[in-house]
């Protein structure tokens, strides 16, 4: 459940961050997109020292749960914030000062969200992985985690589009309506602190039977961080599988980022076309999330993921390539919605278990790093998991922002319909949203190649683990 929180912070960073700051509030898209990917390099640091301290944490509450509780109202304060820099810099300027002001908000609140978030999630994950040994099991417990984690996206993309992005005399587009974002945030804001402590509190009957550090063992210092990150990339397994799922994340991300401007713009859907087909991705998800203990052992893990990984690519390609050639529905139709809620459904199945496989293999990972290392380091591996994740987010938001400005993409309070935006704008950017995002992730599945561990190989890594061997 506590996956709840994850989704919707991920789901809010990709649909809305951009589009808030940059279409609505009028901050350049390379600033918006910079501050993205400052948070980002933030992240770089904090989630592999969440990784290492929660992996030597001694306490009554074990290694992970003294994280999660931490983190809970930090998070729901921050990420409320994020969204209210109105209250000090208007919506309508555009003036240096208020570029630089809305730039440095951005900034501040982005990294103090990622950080808290950070705080829990990377605990919360490699707690996930100690709750099991079993091979196939760990698929289940992820796939079910990712449940939940879609849940979080239909949630933010209800209250969003359903709720609080209704049209007003002003704003025929809610979302351009920059006084619906405050209430959206701090409404999410609530739903992720709850969610988080009753994650906590659910789980904290398994803290007497988690593995323990050793009590010898010092506490981190952050040059272990550094050290320990340096040797968990020496796992080729590891190294490959988080390349590969970097980039695919990262073309993902910033398919999400530009969805919202191409669902309202090339598209021209209503909120509630918007709304439908933004659900169909995260029910696709869900859907998969179902098969995935059979799916994957029925291709074991590596060829799954190769697999999983062209799904989404092909599928999210294919809407923009139809229209080209005539075969899409007539613009502003729900015809047209429910034509682009279908590959979005296939497309969350297949990104869907792109994750799933991520967060099984890293459980396997640890086990083999175990064995190597004599060190339970969980931590550390979905530290580095967590980063990659928000690289959908970060590294996608950077590259939409300056995609946009390559563009001369127009903002601010002047753009309220499709009609504002030249065609040839409009066209540059569903093909740039479409299928040039979908030859980015090339590169990563190619990666997935490289994946060296199987159902043999981890069965005889846990019975020398058991032996002692």
């Amino acid at each position: 459940m506590g996956q709840i929180a994850e989704g919707l912070k991920t789901s809010i960073f990709g649909a809305f961050l951009l589009f808030y700051y940059n279409q609505v509030m009028g901050l350049a898209g390379d600033l918006a997109g910079l501050a993205i990917f400052i948070a980002l390099l933030f992240d770089a640091i904090t989630d592999p020292i969440a990784g290492s301290v929660s992996d030597r944490w001694q306490s009554p509450r074990g290694r992970r749960h003294p994280f999660m509780y931490a983190s809970a109202l930090p998070l729901g304060i921050s990420f409320s914030l994020l969204f209210a820099p109105q209250f000090l810099f208007g919506v309508d300027g555009v003036s240096a000062w208020s570029q630089f002001g809305l730039f440095a908000w951005m900034v501040i609140w982005t990294v103090l969200t990622r950080a808290s978030m950070t705080l829990y999630h990377v605990p919360h994950m490699a707690l996930g992985a100690e709750l099991s040994e079993d091979y196939d099991e760990r698929t289940v417990m992820v796939a079910v985690r990712h449940f939940f984690g879609a849940v979080g996206f239909m949630l933010a993309y209800f209250f969003g589009y359903g709720v609080f992005f209704a049209p007003t005399d002003v704003f025929s587009n809610g979302q351009l309506n920059a006084a619906a974002y405050p209430p959206f945030a701090l409404t999410i804001s609530v739903i992720m602190t709850v969610t988080i402590l009753i994650s906590a509190w659910g789980t904290r009957s398994r803290i007497p039977y988690m593995p323990q550090p050793h009590r010898d063992e010092a506490r981190v210092r952050l040059t272990d961080v550094f050290v320990e990150t340096f040797e968990a990339m020496k796992n080729v397994s590891f190294r490959w599988v988080m390349f590969g799922f970097i980039l695919i994340i990262a073309a993902w991300g910033m398919g999400g980022v530009t969805g919202i401007y191409v669902y309202t713009f090339f598209w021209d859907l209503d909120r509630f076309q918007i709304l439908f087909v933004s659900l169909m991705g995260p029910i696709g998800s869900m859907v998969g999330y179902f098969f995935s203990r059979a799916y994957y052992a029925w291709l074991d893990k590596r060829l799954a993921m190769i697999v999983a990984g062209l799904v989404w690519m092909v599928v999210h390609s294919l809407p923009v390539v139809l229209y080209g050639l005539g075969w899409a529905p007539e613009l502003s139709s729900w015809m047209s919605a429910v034509f682009l809620g279908f590959f979005a459904a296939l497309g969350g199945v297949g990104v869907g278990q792109v994750v799933v496989g991520i967060g099984s293999t890293m459980a396997d990972i640890a086990d083999e790093n175990e064995l190597r290392t004599g060190r339970r380091q969980e931590g550390v591996f979905f530290g580095a998991s967590a980063f990659a994740n928000k690289c959908s987010a970060g590294l996608g938001t950077l590259i939409a922002g300056l995609v946009l400005e390559w563009i001369n993409w127009p903002t601010g309070s002047a753009i309220k319909t499709a009609a504002d935006i030249p065609e040839d704008t409009l066209l540059q950017l569903a093909v740039l949203a479409g299928p040039v995002i979908g030859l980015l992730a090339v590169p990563g599945v190619l990666c997935f190649r490289g994946y060296q561990l199987n159902r043999r190989v981890v069965a005889e890594i846990q019975a020398s683990l058991r032996t002692g061997a």
